[in-house]
């Protein structure tokens, strides 16, 4: 092989190297916040059953206020019923204990249902906590893992880096120039030649320049792409 190939070569591989873990160092945090998402989305179907569950408790509560007063009516009416000395006064406070006791069905009417109703929502709370409490599960044994795989791929995108540094200065400059501007054009810089054409961009070579890259004994580059060619047999 021609002189500085393998120099050339190992510095791709770490490119090569640092262009996958930079692809999964931004990738993780995305995955990460998936996570948090699907997190926040069981608390809230949680917290929506349980409000739900909150309101038709309040309402019951209420109806069983007014029932209660209700009551008290109809036993304050019924103790006047005593203390009444006229026919109409007498008839006009039966109707008006007929009234209560009337308002008084219809609120039990409306608590027994609203007793039925809680208690299909006390299942779907029920049900939104086991969800909640396996995503949260779930959730901190994922991101642990998530964020420790995070973290290795820092440490590892920081060594490679620094051996990238260390493997770029032992290139002259000209063959670093020449590689890092195809690097930003066109990705892999240092391809094999396969079945007589580039590697890179697959493009057929003459066949003198076949003959030629197949000595291995300096820099051949692709007359299509410029990339840098060798013949791996």
């Amino acid at each position: 092989m021609w002189n500085g190939f393998d120099k050339l070569l190992e510095l791709q591989k770490l490119d090569v190297a640092i262009a996958k873990l930079e692809a999964e160092a931004q990738a993780l945090p995305r995955a990460i916040q998936a996570l948090e998402a699907r997190l926040t989305q069981a608390r809230s179907g949680l917290d929506a059953a349980t409000a739900s569950a909150d309101q038709l408790q309040k309402e019951r509560r209420s109806k069983e206020r007014e029932l209660e007063e209700a009551a008290q009516g109809v036993r304050k009416k019924q103790a006047r019923l005593y203390e009444i000395k006229t026919n109409e006064e007498y008839s006009a406070v039966l109707k008006e204990i007929a009234v209560l006791k009337e308002k008084s069905s219809g609120l039990e009417t409306e608590i027994l249902e609203l007793l039925e109703k809680s208690d299909g929502v006390a299942k779907v709370v029920g049900q939104a906590e086991t969800v909640f409490q396996s995503a949260e599960a779930l959730h901190r044994k994922e991101r642990g893992e998530k964020q420790a795989q995070l973290d290795g791929v820092k440490r590892e995108l920081e060594r490679i880096r620094e051996a990238r540094k260390g493997q770029a200065s032992r290139l002259d400059a000209e063959q670093l120039q020449q590689y890092t501007r195809l690097m930003r054009s066109r990705g892999l810089v240092v391809v094999p030649v396969k079945d007589g054409s580039c590697g890179g961009c697959g493009v057929s070579l003459p066949p003198q320049t076949f003959v030629e890259v197949r000595r291995n004994d300096r820099m051949y580059t692709c007359p299509s792409c410029s990339r840098i060619l060798f013949y791996a047999g």
